[in-house]
């Protein structure tokens, strides 16, 4: 994993450009619940670090090809990922600490970080979790598989009769208003 110290930091900023194996990820995704994908190349990162005050701002870009799983047909893909991002990050020690306080739109967009150092692999990989689609397609028109048989209708088409979905309200299409 790559942190930096702060103290590291010269007060003109730092350029910092990195790559990771997949091998040294899967400490920091085995920390995370079960996510459904692997890093098929390295992760490439890099960022411009400045200080401000006792803040930190990091503007970076990174890049990798993930391997998804098409929730339609089940197979698994290439996908290609590159953004960018900007993230302002304060002391914890300057966080609120009421219990229940409301947030402004500055505080949603920021983190925090504490101990003196950041972890930028941990930043990195964030970015990549952010860009996941919440339903990874390997293609747009991805016809899945048939309900009935499982073959892949990408492929061919099968012999299997189709139902005609009928919907709970469709007694309702009888029904007329005066």
């Amino acid at each position: 994993m790559f942190t930096l110290k702060l103290d590291k930091i010269p007060e003109e900023g730092l350029d910092l450009k990195w790559e990771e194996e997949r091998a040294s990820l899967l400490t920091y995704l085995e920390d995370l619940s079960k996510i459904d994908f692997d890093f098929e190349t390295p992760l490439q990162s890099e960022v411009s670090i400045k200080k401000v005050g006792r803040s930190v701002f990091i503007t970076g870009k990174v890049q990798t090809t993930l391997q998804l799983q098409c929730v339609r047909c089940l197979k698994e893909f290439s996908y290609p990922l590159s953004t960018t991002f900007e993230l302002p990050l304060h002391p914890l020690k300057e966080a609120p600490s009421e219990e229940e306080t409301e947030l402004g739109s500055e505080e949603m967009e920021s983190s925090f970080f504490e101990g003196g150092e950041i972890h930028l692999s941990e930043i990195a990989c964030e970015q990549i979790f952010l860009e996941i689609p919440y339903q990874p397609l390997c293609q747009d028109e991805c016809k899945g598989l048939c309900p009935i048989c499982g073959k892949d209708l990408n492929l061919s088409s099968c012999k299997c009769a189709k139902e005609e979905l009928i919907s709970g309200f469709s007694g309702l299409k009888k029904l007329k208003l005066d």
